[in-house]
């Protein structure tokens, strides 16, 4: 992932995850300041350090007990299609206006600042600006999904012996298909967190790990990846490279879809998450900059759904050492 050409498209000041906005108080003078404090941010990622000591690694070790093969499949069924919305923060990963957790590195892909977060009665509430993240969603028809991984290697590092193809698609009420399509190149290593070889399975992400977005629950996630792919709608290439995440977890949604938070995960039930964020890669800074991904899909406001994050629950699953 290292030699992934960076985004040159500006910071979005207008949407979601207006990060400079996110990342600056009100009273911030001026776009050097901002940008200043933007970047303070995303030099305090927590896994700086661990990525640096292995994205140059040439022989990184196989995984203790050998590869591990992995298939999800949906034919049939619907997909749940998240949209923008104001996420709950989960006092047990985002801490106390008093002691506040997880704040570090680039706003929403990683921590969310607490300048970015509402508080009442002395209590982080939810995060101001909408994200792929929170309990507004559409159902789409004709979900499919087919995924099958290698985890082979067992960390970060300039070569990886992980390999995945996945293809997934779905269609709006007017008939649309869209598709997204993985891994033209895996991510070998992380840019704020890692990424294991760009195949990782049988782990903790995201919530209190750091790993990944702390918008999403900690869950125990049986398989993920990240690798850079493709956006389609109706067969027409909408973008790419783009950053694509997938992964199958413990179920997090609670009665009417929301999103559950870390003691409301239900451990006996999975889901599949794939996920295009608007955000790209800067492999020269180890971190990444905002870019709202070209879906096709457009919101009952006339604006373009800047991400995909998708759920599929109708799974075939089946993985061998």
């Amino acid at each position: 992932m290292d030699h992934i050409a960076p985004s040159r498209a500006p910071l979005v000041l207008a949407f979601l995850f207006a990060l400079v906005a996110l990342a600056s108080p009100a009273h911030a003078q001026g776009q050097q300041a901002q940008q200043e404090k933007l970047k303070q941010l995303k030099d305090m990622a927590p896994a700086h350090g661990y990525i640096k000591a292995h994205k140059d690694v040439e022989q990184p070790f196989d995984l203790l007990g050998g590869p591990i093969t992995a298939t999800i499949t949906q034919e049939s069924g619907g997909v749940f299609v998240a949209l923008p919305a104001q996420r709950e923060l989960d006092p047990y990963v985002f801490g106390t206006p008093q002691m506040p957790r997880a704040f570090a590195g680039t706003p929403g892909v990683n921590g969310v600042p607490p300048m970015a977060r509402d508080v009442a009665d002395g209590a982080y509430t939810r995060m101001k600006q909408p994200s792929p993240f929170g309990d507004k969603y559409v159902v789409m028809a004709d979900g499919r999904l087919n995924l099958t991984a290698t985890d082979a290697t067992a960390t970060d590092a300039a070569t990886t012996k992980d390999e995945l193809q996945m293809q997934a698609s779905w269609k709006d009420e007017a008939g649309n298909t869209y598709e997204v399509r993985c891994c033209a190149m895996l991510a070998s290593h992380g840019m704020e967190f890692p990424t294991f070889g760009g195949v990782v399975t049988n782990h903790i992400l995201h919530g209190f790990s750091r790993i990944g977005t702390a918008l999403m629950p900690s869950e125990y996630t049986y398989l993920a990846f990240w690798g850079m792919g493709e956006v389609r709608k109706n067969g027409e290439v909408l973008e790419q490279p783009r950053l694509i995440h997938g992964m199958l977890t413990e179920y997090v949604r609670t009665e009417g879809y929301q999103l559950a938070s870390d003691e409301e995960v239900t451990p006996t039930r999975r889901h599949f998450h794939l996920m295009v964020a608007p955000f790209m890669p800067v492999p020269e800074e180890l971190s990444f900059t905002h870019k709202p991904v070209k879906t096709g899909f457009t919101l009952p406001n006339g604006m373009e759904l800047p991400f995909w994050h998708v759920m599929f629950e109708n799974l075939e699953i089946s993985a061998e050492r």
